[in-house]
């Protein structure tokens, strides 16, 4: 998170910006934690929406005793936490592929607006661009201040 363009910007895209990287990684561990307590009372797809209403008022003490049967084996979520090793090689300076560095930037994006608060294919009121795009998406990792280029 905290090495996208949108914070890196402020810091002249030369390194990412520690505390958005660090509440990315709270965020994920908190999540992880509620998914882990979530998964044991997700029912496989064959319990009907009954067994949720029951759960929910067991939940909620409305009831003593819930009437549904738990399942803890069951894992319907999956968190798939990318920001651990789009973090990882991001900060790696030696993203090469051979000899060749693969990405000339990882931290600068191809799209580039000319404003802070400006985005890619900003036009003016005479139809003239406010960014700037690099000669070779390919060689980007990001496009513009939020999205991956398709070699990333």
């Amino acid at each position: 998170m905290g090495c996208t363009p949108i914070f890196t910007r402020p810091l002249n895209y030369t390194s990412c910006d520690l505390l958005a990287n660090a509440g990315a990684a709270q965020h994920n561990a908190a999540l992880r934690s509620v998914l882990g307590t979530v998964e044991i009372y997700c029912p496989p797809p064959s319990i009907s929406s009954d067994f949720w209403m029951n759960l929910l008022e067991h939940e909620f003490n409305m009831v003593s005793e819930p009437r549904g049967t738990l399942d803890p084996n069951n894992r319907t979520f999956l968190l798939l936490d990318v920001h651990i090793p789009f973090a990882a090689f991001l900060l790696d300076n030696d993203n090469n592929d051979g000899n060749v560095k693969r990405f000339a930037s990882t931290l600068r994006p191809c799209c580039e607006s000319f404003r802070p608060d400006g985005y890619c294919g900003e036009e003016d009121e005479n139809g003239t661009r406010q960014y700037t795009l690099c000669d070779d998406p390919g060689r980007y990792f990001y496009w513009d201040d939020v999205h991956l280029t398709q070699a990333a």
